[in-house]
């Protein structure tokens, strides 16, 4: 008798110790949030291409955080960017609009008060969040600093020779994550669910024309390893693009600077790919704090870059136009508390619009009519079961003598592309059009314009373009 009365009191003392141990953890790790709204983390990187990451296949490239993080989320293999250039995709993520709905179309425009509230972070600030930003901003001059609640922007580009809270001298990148576990030792205690926008300067350049400048503690990195190139950066490529397009191009202009021979076109990739590792031990270092201040089981990272860039494709640097690795980026998103869709890979196109939709749908929040972009988790999800299959992609900008180039508008639809490349803002001022069948020709060497067998289907595109394009408005 008195052993069953024994057992069966050490069963209810371990049990209540079970339920105490199991409701403390769970309130340290709500601590900040009793309902259970999820922290969410948005971490940009800038002028990163899809293919820039171990996980997307390239074996040249380390980002082992990145890649682990990609492993355990849901993978986009088709993100594209709407328009593939920094301030204006950078003010297309923040409102879920096209550039000719936002109407930012170059550096020095900002917002409107109006405009600005409607951004994804100040939407959530409204809604309870306590909100902050860390890195480059890129749209307009006028920083918002006193609409967050933690703010390290800088404006402009910056630069990545930074010095640290003692005056020495410390890499951008990692600055940026220090001020990231700055930040999250902030909300310990904090009711208030967090929302942290993130906004890395990598992989950019350092500035304009440019180079390069990873962390020089990185340098050992790929020192004797020998990069892939890409297959339309060899030389009988340089003329793909027409006279017209590429004289005084700045894209031309730039590609002499940092691929215009293999040597630096082999050093200009590594430099890429440190800046990137740099980035990449930022994320293992968030991720590793999250756990430790007991966070990371409520908090949905997004990752994601402003645009793609061009590593000497067709005798090309930069961005702005119609090519994959322009306008393709990568993007993941890990939601822990999502475990029947992690580890999946989509393959519907998804665009750089879609985040601030995506954020406020995760937390809660009724989406504005203003919004273009798609909610991805109800993709995620499986309950939109007509998602987009194409989209329509555009760069408007006003040249200069010393600032040439070419505007893009264009069409991609399913796995075919059509782009046109046109003066300004006249789109009858035409100076090269380009016509892909992305099936069979992935990297883009063969351009079906004007070509008899391809007749259908160029008018088929030229026709979904000025579709597309009017719906854009």
């Amino acid at each position: 008798m008195k052993s069953t009365y024994f057992n069966f009191s050490f069963f209810c003392i371990a049990v209540l110790i079970c339920v105490l141990g199991c409701n403390r953890s769970k309130r340290d790790i709500r601590s900040q949030n009793e309902n259970n709204t999820p922290n969410i983390i948005f971490l940009l990187t800038d002028d990163q291409r899809w293919d820039a990451l171990g996980y997307a296949g390239n074996s040249d490239i380390i980002t082992p955080n990145l890649d682990t993080l990609a492993a355990e989320s849901v993978y986009f293999k088709n993100a594209y960017v709407t328009t593939s250039i920094c301030a204006v995709s950078r003010a297309s993520i923040l409102t879920g609009q096209y550039a000719r709905r936002h109407n930012i179309w170059g550096f020095a425009k900002n917002f409107s008060e109006e405009q600005l509230q409607n951004t994804y972070p100040l939407l959530l600030r409204k809604a309870g969040y306590h909100i902050g930003f860390i890195g480059k901003y890129g749209v307009g001059n006028k920083l918002p600093s006193k609409h967050f609640d933690y703010w390290k922007g800088f404006p402009g580009q910056g630069t990545f020779n930074e010095r640290d809270e003692n005056g020495d001298s410390i890499h951008l990148t990692k600055k940026i994550g220090k001020q990231i576990v700055d930040f999250l030792e902030l909300q310990q205690g904090n009711e208030k669910p967090f929302s942290l926008s993130v906004s890395f300067k990598a992989p950019h350049v350092e500035s304009d024309p440019g180079h390069f400048n990873p962390d020089r503690a990185y340098d050992d990195l790929y020192v004797t390893d020998s990069m892939n190139i890409p297959k339309t950066s060899i030389e009988a490529f340089r003329n793909y693009f027409p006279e017209r397009f590429t004289e005084n191009n700045v894209a031309r202009n730039r590609w002499e600077t940092r691929f215009a021979n293999p040597t630096m076109q082999q050093e200009s990739i590594k430099d890429y790919y440190r800046l990137i590792y740099g980035v990449d031990q930022v994320v293992g270092k968030l991720r590793k704090e999250l756990e430790r201040l007991n966070l990371d089981q409520n908090t949905i990272i997004i990752f994601t870059s402003d645009n793609g860039f061009y590593l000497g494709e067709y005798g090309l640097a930069g961005k702005w136009y119609g090519s994959e690795p322009s306008i393709r980026v990568p993007m993941i998103i890990y939601n822990p508390s999502d475990t029947i869709n992690a580890q999946k890979t989509i393959n519907d196109k998804v665009l750089n619009i879609d985040i601030a939709p995506t954020i406020l749908s995760y937390a809660g929040i009724q989406l504005p009519e203003q919004m273009q972009g798609k909610d991805l988790s109800e993709l995620i999800d499986g309950k939109n079961n007509n998602w987009r299959n194409e989209f329509f992609y555009e760069h408007i900008w006003e040249s200069s003598e010393a600032y040439y180039i070419p505007s893009t508008e264009g069409v991609v639809s399913g796995d075919k592309k059509y782009m046109k490349y046109f003066m300004n803002r006249d789109t009858t001022d035409v100076i090269f059009e380009e016509l892909y069948d992305l099936s069979k020709d992935p990297k883009e060497i063969n351009n079906l314009i004007g070509k008899p067998e391809a007749n259908g289907l160029e008018m088929a595109l030229r026709k979904k373009y000025v579709a597309l394009k009017k719906a854009g408005e």
